[in-house]
């Protein structure tokens, strides 16, 4: 298979933009490649919802003086695992299928997770998941590192999680 990193502008203000991930940036690139493969463009179509998409951001970990912001059956803490992001309103791009291979990943690194579930009555931000797998039809997975402070000067993560992300993102591409 192909494996792509792809790093957009314009995240934290919407992604509406030709370099963000609302623009066409992405669904272009991958064409090409598939062109420069010799697949024809109903060959890239089919390819499209045979792949696999791991967005990568950050999740709000528990803050010790906004605990009533999480479900803390559900919230995500810091140096207890990347946080498997999943939201009933789509917020995040998580669905049944893209949640086992991100397990199963886990698994293959050989390092722990925790799940993090949005509180339903309560606003949530989002991320570029659902934009890019809206876009391409692309099963995809929302994930993140636990961190205190998100958007301050002062942003903190635990260096265990930080240190997993590269391993299970290894371990997704691999399949």
């Amino acid at each position: 298979g192909i494996s792509v990193v792809a790093l957009f502008d314009h995240e934290e203000v919407g992604s509406d933009s030709t370099t963000g991930a609302g623009g066409p940036l992405l669904e272009h690139l991958l064409e090409r490649v598939a062109a420069s493969l010799g697949k024809s463009r109903g060959e890239y179509l089919t390819m499209l919802p045979k792949s696999a998409c791991l967005s990568c951001d950050n999740a709000h970990a528990v803050h010790p003086n906004y605990q009533e912001r999480h479900d803390h059956k559900h919230a995500p803490f810091i140096n207890q695992g990347v946080a498997l992001k999943t939201n009933s309103n789509q917020r995040y791009a998580t669905s049944a299928a893209s949640a086992v291979s991100f397990l199963s990943a886990c698994e293959s690194a050989g390092v722990s997770h925790q799940t993090f579930f949005s509180r339903n009555n309560m606003p949530c931000g989002s991320t570029i998941g659902p934009i890019t797998a809206t876009r391409l039809g692309i099963d995809t997975v929302d994930v993140g590192v636990p961190q205190l402070s998100m958007h301050s000067a002062r942003e903190v993560c635990g260096v265990g999680d930080a240190v997993d992300l590269p391993k299970i993102a290894r371990a997704f591409l691999r399949g």
